[in-house]
């Protein structure tokens, strides 16, 4: 397996050892090469690999490292959706070491402090040594076994209705032939309903997303139109044992005939018949129950899993700096583990 401790890794060493850990579910937004292509959003971000081993066991986590503005220290954080180490053990002293190299790691190379979103589905704050916390409920559809539509509520039940009267079809394709063009229509419609700059990812990210492999076109159009606009389009990400909803829109033709449920509704179906066990929906724009896009995704499905963020300093007088250097930062996010820019 290499060398014992910690070490940091190159990315494709860092895929070698990621498709090595016999994992039940890996999902593609911890792969390394999801990292990598996630960076591209930020010219700030350096993705980095860290591997910790011992007793034939093997901890990974993929991150991104940032300089702070006017310092010559750096913050750690995960990529946009989810992130935190993944684990071969779950024996406690095993991580306790691997946690200890991996801070030890953190201060020699001058990082402050971290912020890490873990995937709900792997639970995967059990493998991490700073502390976390619960941010919102997120939904997930089991595929296997009955039919999962014969649970839907009535109202989705007619918006499929509606959209299949109205010839919606539904077309899954490698994302790289689209990557331009789904970019393009992802950013008009984020334009649309006046969404953070911060979401505008340009063309860059969704070309080294598709030349990772793993992201997948779902697109729905009307029938006898293959070449008509897209009614509703969405990114889907797969990793072993889950599939993910990642990116998606729609336009106001779409949503007149009920485009995004109709999307969603087949992706799952064609994830099934891939043998896929799990869809992915993910939760709401915000921590409240009563939001509105975890209302639209929790039709799909009644189960709920618990997300959760964590966070840990490594450099605690470092980190009062901070906060007198970014005092009015601080003072507006104090609930920011990185408070003086947005992750």
């Amino acid at each position: 397996m290499g060398t014992e401790g910690m070490q940091a890794l190159t990315q494709a060493q860092a895929v070698a050892h990621y498709e090595a850990m016999d994992l039940r579910a890996r999902p593609a937004t911890l792969h390394p090469g999801y990292v990598a292509a996630d960076a591209s959003r930020d010219p700030r971000l350096l993705p980095t690999y860290l591997l910790y081993q011992a007793q034939g066991q093997r901890w990974l986590h993929s991150l991104h490292l940032t300089a702070i503005p006017g310092t010559d220290l750096k913050d750690a954080s995960s990529p946009y959706g989810y992130g935190g180490p993944l684990s071969t053990s779950d024996d406690a002293r095993f991580l306790a070491q691997a946690w200890q190299a991996c801070s030890q790691w953190m201060v020699q190379q001058r990082v402050v402090v971290d912020y890490v979103r873990f995937h709900p589905v792997l639970g995967n704050e059990r493998w991490y040594g700073g502390s976390a916390s619960d941010n919102r409920e997120v939904v997930v559809m089991d595929l296997q076994g009955a039919d999962f539509a014969l649970a839907y509520p009535p109202r989705l039940k007619q918006t499929l209705k509606k959209a299949q009267r109205a010839g919606l079809v539904y077309r899954e394709t490698a994302l790289a032939p689209h990557a331009r063009s789904f970019g393009a229509y992802y950013r008009s419609a984020m334009a649309d309903i006046e969404a953070d700059p911060f979401f505008l990812f340009g063309d860059a990210y969704f070309e080294l997303l598709a030349a990772t492999g793993l992201a997948t076109l779902g697109a729905c159009q009307r029938a006898g139109d293959a070449d008509g606009p897209w009614l509703a389009a969405s990114v889907f990400l797969q990793g072993r044992g889950l599939r993910e909803y990642h990116l998606a829109a729609t336009t106001a033709q779409g949503r007149e005939v009920g485009a995004s449920s109709f999307l969603l509704h087949e992706a799952a179906l064609a994830a099934r018949a891939l043998g896929v066990p799990r869809l992915y929906l993910g939760g709401g724009s915000n921590p409240r129950p009563d939001n509105s896009l975890l209302f639209f995704k929790s039709s799909y499905s009644g189960r709920r899993l618990l997300y959760r963020t964590g966070s840990s300093v490594f450099r605690a007088a470092d980190y009062d700096e901070l906060k007198r250097r970014f005092a009015a930062d601080w003072s507006a996010h104090p609930e920011r583990p990185i408070f003086y820019r947005k992750v």
